[in-house]
Parts: C-alpha cells; structure tokens; sequence
C-alpha cells in the first residue's frame, strides 16, 4: 500500500510539471514599461484585454481566463487559455514561439507589453491570421447569404469613391457579414473591397481585399481612408456605424433612409448582444477602449522615461544618445510628454527588437509577416 501511495504522488507530481511546463512552453511573459505619469500597470492590462477582445477572445464574457496571469509587472499570457478557436491560437502561439526566441525575450525574460500590441493587433498578417480572415474574398461570400438588394453611398465619411454595401441578415447564431464595395464614381469600376464580420464574442473584425479579391494589408489611399483593420477597429470601436452624411438615392438599390434603418437596427441588436454577455467591467465601460489606444500610441511615441525603462538605462545615458533627435507631441494625447519616434528609437537601441509597423494605423512599408 505505502509503495502505492508513493506511485501515485510521483505520478501526480510528473503530470502537475508536465502541466506547469506545457503552460510556460505556450506562453509569454509580457514586461509594463510605465509610459507616462497616469499609466498603471492595471490600465494596461484592461488595455491589452480589449486587444485579445479584438482579437476574437472570450475574455469580454471571461474575465478570469486561466490564459491570463498577472503578476508584479509581468503578464503571462497562455494562447490556447484565451477562449480563441483552436486555429486562432495556434496561430498565435506560433508568434509567442517567435517572440520568445527575439534576442529581447532572452535578454529581458520578456516581450514588452507595447510591442506585443504593435506585433499582433497592428500587425495586418498577423492579425488576419489570429482573427482567422479568408485569404480570398469569396470566401466569406460563401460563409452569408447575402440580401439581394444593396445599399448605396455616394458621400462616405471614409472612402473617396463611392461604395456599395452587400450585408447578410442576422442569423440566429448572431453571425453577420458586410462587404463594401469601392468604385468609381462614375466609370463604376471596382477598386477594392472591405469586409466586416461579426465575431462570437460580440466584437467585429475587418479586412481589406484587393480588386482581384485577394487579402492586403490596408486599404489604397488613394480610393479610402480606412487604413488597415486596426484603423476600422479605432472607427468602428464596438459598432457597426450608421451613414452620417447625406446621400442620394440610386436606382435598383435600397433607398437610404431604410438601408440606415437597417445599420441602426443590425448595431442595436449587437450593442444588445454585448451587454448582456459581456462580463467584464473594463469591457463594459466602452469608453475604456481608449486604453489600448494609449497603450500602442505610448509604445509606437514613446516618450524619455518610457525609453529608460525599456532600455533599463539612466535617463542620462538616454538623452545623450538621443541628443540628434528631434521630438513631438501627440495631437490628441499631449499628456505623454515630449515623444519619439519608434522606428528612430529601435534603430539606436542597445538589443536588436523585433521590428514593428511603422504606423499601427495606416499603410506600412514593413508589415512583416512573422507566420511565413
């Protein structure tokens, strides 16, 4: 019996580290760096909780995830704890695999918090790849029966050209899609195309197609303003937006009064879906999206003292190495001090970080994809 016993607790011993082990392979430890005067360590953490909520994590109705740890300054985050499909996290832990082997992680036991955000939400690929996005466009018109009839917008808020608005109706799993049809005012060709799509959680996601049906990055600028799906996500917010300007009616599509009845009847039925399944305070209070805005503004502008601490040198040290360096302030949030750069700050940093878009918002230049 006493050799049984013994068995038994070397067994449930070896599963626990197995358990424990498994746990720390598939997560990441994320670093706070304090970015200005206000900035907690909780405000962060309900900042990077709207990313997951963006990022298709149950977290909204959740907020005890086993996924999530805290501790001190240091998040652990566990991919497959997150309330994401099996393919989400998988992808996403392929990026904690890779975040893990940076020369910052190694260093620093670490990612920092700000760059997590940078790499996954404001990262196109990556985001596609965690919110699981179609690669082509009529992959999702396959996933909706889409209503016959259109809406038309011949005076966006956002594009430059007109659009034309394909939506499906509600299902009874609360699943709901829009495609929105860039052309020409008046030749009416097609120049591209968006996308946005309920998630189960209650939150949306966004894509951006090219004329050939193909994913990209972020949108031509020349044809919108809508940027790349983490600048929908700062538009839309929880939302799906109504038309604000006057339009005109066209024929053989829906006139807009009833086709703004029915936005407004589609986002009334999603603010209802959120507030009554949604359970986590910092996800409640909508307004509290803007901490995760502040979280990749202060990280993509740091100022001085949030180098410091990143770079775990004196503010001395920092100031003489960044003497050559012109600074700014942020047009919405002057709060955060005198800013830099992030792209000039990785460039003379003493560790070679993984590199991050140069806008979360808007086209980059070097959108990376870390997945391929």
């Amino acid at each position: 019996m006493k050799h049984l016993v013994v068995f038994l607790i070397l067994v449930i011993g070896t599963l626990s580290y197995s358990c424990v082990e498994k746990k720390q392979h598939q997560g990441i430890r994320l670093k706070w760096n304090k970015a200005f005067s206000e900035d907690t360590f909780d405000r962060s953490v309900t900042g990077l909780k709207w990313a997951l909520s963006y990022l298709g994590s149950t977290v909204t109705s959740d907020p005890y995830l086993e996924g999530i740890t805290l501790k001190d300054s240091i998040i652990l985050l566990n991919a497959f704890e997150l309330g994401l499909s099996k393919k989400s996290a998988k992808n996403l832990s392929k990026l904690h695999e890779v975040f893990r082997n940076s020369e910052e992680y190694k260093k620093n036991n670490a990612f920092d918090l700000g760059r997590y955000i940078a790499l996954t939400f404001g990262n196109s690929h990556h985001y596609y790849a965690i919110v699981d996005v179609p690669e082509k466009l009529d992959q999702i018109e396959a996933l909706y029966t889409f209503d016959t009839i259109k809406g038309y917008i011949d005076n966006s808020s956002v594009s430059k050209v007109h659009r034309v608005i394909s939506f499906s109706e509600l299902s009874k799993s609360n699943n709901q899609g829009f495609i929105s049809t860039e052309v020409d005012s008046i030749s009416k060709d097609i120049l591209e195309f968006e996308t946005l799509q309920r998630m189960a959680n209650g939150q949306l996601k966004f894509a951006v197609y090219d004329v050939d049906g193909t994913l990209k990055e972020a949108a031509n600028n020349n044809v919108t303003r809508a940027g790349k799906p983490s600048k929908c996500i700062w538009c839309h917010e929880t939302k799906i937006l109504p038309v604000f300007k006057p339009q005109q009616n066209y024929l053989g599509y829906l006139k807009i009064t009833p086709f703004n009845d029915s936005l407004k009847y589609f986002n009334r039925n999603l603010q209802n879906y959120q507030n009554t399944t949604w359970t986590d305070k910092n996800l409640l209070d909508k307004t509290l999206h803007e901490e995760l805005e502040l979280l990749y503004i202060s990280f993509m502008e740091p100022n001085i003292e949030r180098i410091s601490k990143e770079w775990n040198i004196s503010l001395a040290d920092v100031k003489q190495k960044l003497a050559h360096l012109k600074t700014h302030q942020h047009h919405e949030f002057p709060f955060l001090g005198n800013l830099y750069h992030r792209k000039d700050i990785d460039a003379l940093a003493p560790i070679k970080y993984l590199e991050v878009p140069e806008s979360i918002r808007e086209a980059s230049n070097n959108e990376i994809n870390l997945l391929h």
